[in-house]
């Protein structure tokens, strides 16, 4: 059995003013819209355009830049700092092999090393959502003495499983 709904007659009245004020709105609210160009109507660039970028010293960036000088950079792809630059400090990687991935990162952050990666050593590629229940099997690099900015990575399985 269908129930046949009516509303009164002030709400009918608010429905057709609340419908009415929005086609007005998209009336009113309407921005008249420039035509859109096609390809043949873009212009070339004018000479100021075509001028290299200058900074505050009136000197061409395109200049500036070739005349820095350009970092050395290693055979595993990271800058290495120039004379007078600050070389990254060392700390000292614990070993962290049979430990929960969780204990071993935090201890790895707490000697200094925050660029961290978590591998599945099963070779499943599972992604560690619960690192408290990893172990780990291995890491890379081993414990040592290292700069801070190396990244360590310890490979882990499921608590439970074998390495």
């Amino acid at each position: 059995m269908k129930k046949k709904i009516t509303l009164g007659k002030g709400a009918g009245i608010a429905l057709a003013a609340f419908v009415g004020l929005g086609v007005l709105g998209a009336v009113v609210g309407e921005e008249e819209k420039a035509p859109v160009a096609g390809p043949e109507a873009v212009a070339s660039p004018s000479p100021e355009e075509k001028a290299p970028a200058v900074d505050v010293s009136g000197e061409a960036q395109e200049e500036k830049a070739s005349k820095e000088p350009r970092k050395a950079v290693d055979e595993a792809g990271e800058q290495q700092p120039e004379d007078g630059e600050q070389q990254p400090e060392d700390g000292e990687l614990p070993g962290m092999v049979g430990e929960n991935l969780q204990f071993a990162q935090d201890s790895a952050q707490a000697a200094g090393f925050y660029v961290l990666d978590d591998q599945d050593a099963s070779g499943l590629g599972r992604f560690q959502v619960m690192d408290r229940n990893w172990t780990v099997c291995s890491q890379e690099p081993e414990p040592g003495t290292y700069p801070v900015d190396t990244k360590v990575t310890f490979y882990a399985v499921k608590t439970g499983e074998s390495c």
